[in-house]
């Protein structure tokens, strides 16, 4: 009876055919209306493989061309669970992109074994570890990263990728976005180690490579004007001239 009752709820938290329906028109939307983004290096992003997609944060709109993107809409996006509230924005986010809800002030055990088990079966995960949209002025600074992604990236064993997105200095209209992604991070020198003691390591040093992709994104856009092939020419006309 048990094994009946369990079935049961399963079932019951699949989407209904008018959310899927929703998540269809979503996915549609994603890959050609909204949030148009020209991204840089996505080769780098790996194919095959457990993934922990690291962004910066500014929007609720910024996993839309990482999800579609990047992801293929596949894997999940780990949500706040204030942005979850109503019960058609939740269902419509488990029809979309099967979303994380995850509770930013408790230590939310549910949604850690959600992630985990996304990427034990190989997977991809999408985390925001700035836990918050940057809504600073100074929007090239980074917030303070939670530890949570660092722990969960060690713990499965994944690769952690880095990705950033410039923000447009217009803040209206249908620009053009602008998505770095950095090389993949193997955290495999950490596994085994006690997560409370290297996490916060961890956290530093994607925290770092994600600066250094900042320090990248904004030449290629406001000193080449977007054009990775000047940006590539003028790196390796300056790489001969020093070697020579």
């Amino acid at each position: 009876m048990a094994e009946n009752k369990t079935d049961k709820s399963k079932k019951a938290e699949k989407p209904g055919i008018f959310y899927r329906a929703l998540g269809a028109f979503g996915r549609f939307l994603m890959r050609v209306v909204w949030w148009p983004t020209k991204i840089y290096y996505k080769e780098k992003f790996p194919k095959r493989g457990k993934i922990v997609c690291v962004c910066n944060h500014y929007s609720a709109m910024d996993a839309n061309a990482i999800y579609s993107k990047l992801f293929a809409f596949k894997g999940r996006i780990a949500v706040k669970a204030e942005a979850l509230k109503s019960k058609f924005v939740d269902k419509g986010m488990a029809a979309l992109c099967r979303a994380v809800k995850v509770k930013r002030d408790d230590m939310d055990v549910d949604a850690v074994k959600d992630m985990l088990k996304e990427l034990d079966s190989g997977g991809k995960l999408l985390i925001f570890p700035e836990g918050k949209c940057n809504k600073d002025k100074n929007y090239k600074e980074l917030l303070p990263f939670k530890d949570g992604p660092s722990a969960i990236a060690v713990k499965s064993g994944a690769l952690v990728v880095p990705t950033l997105y410039y923000k447009p200095i217009k803040p209206l209209g249908f620009r053009k976005n602008r998505l770095i992604v950095g090389d993949p991070i193997d955290l495999s020198a950490y596994a085994g180690k006690k997560l409370h003691e290297i996490k916060s390591e961890v956290t530093q040093l994607i925290r770092d490579k994600m600066k250094e992709m900042r320090t990248q994104i904004d030449e290629i856009v406001e000193k080449y004007h977007g054009s990775l092939k000047k940006y590539e020419h003028a790196k390796a006309r300056a790489a001969n001239c020093y070697s020579a």
